[in-house]
């Protein structure tokens, strides 16, 4: 599937992050940033990902700028010949990378996330508290 958006990859992970999370949200605040996807999986830890549809190193970037703020961050991107680059670059930082399945019509997990464990509590609790006001999902 070729996407046209950024949008069109967040809304292929849909299905994927309704069985995966207890509750998330969309282009969520933190200071000067938009975080695409801010999410509490089923064992109460606090996930980011930042959604590209090409520019991995962007998003490499921007996870990095925000991983202070949760248990484990991941990039999610269509997939394609920078891939192992990509996995590379995000294994040295302990970021995990998704990537669109057009077998299955969502997206996977391609590389597991590392647990974060320096975080700085006031974005992890602003982060929880966003979630809950707006109800998840």
């Amino acid at each position: 599937m070729a996407f046209q958006s950024e949008e069109d990859l967040e809304k292929s992970a849909v299905s994927f992050l309704n069985e995966s999370f207890f509750a998330y949200s969309w282009q969520v605040p933190l200071y000067n940033r938009i975080i695409d996807l801010v999410a509490i999986d089923n064992e109460g830890k606090l996930v980011g990902i930042e959604f590209k549809l090409r520019d991995w190193k962007r998003a490499i970037n921007q996870a990095l700028a925000n991983s202070n703020s949760f248990d484990f961050i991941y990039v999610c991107l269509p997939g394609g010949r920078y891939l192992s680059r990509l996995k590379d670059m995000a294994e040295k930082h302990g970021i995990g990378v998704m990537i669109y399945d057009p077998k299955i019509n969502t997206i996977r997990i391609e590389m597991n996330a590392r647990k974060i464990n320096r975080q700085w509590k006031p974005n992890v609790q602003y982060l929880r508290n966003f979630i809950n006001s707006k109800g998840g999902n």
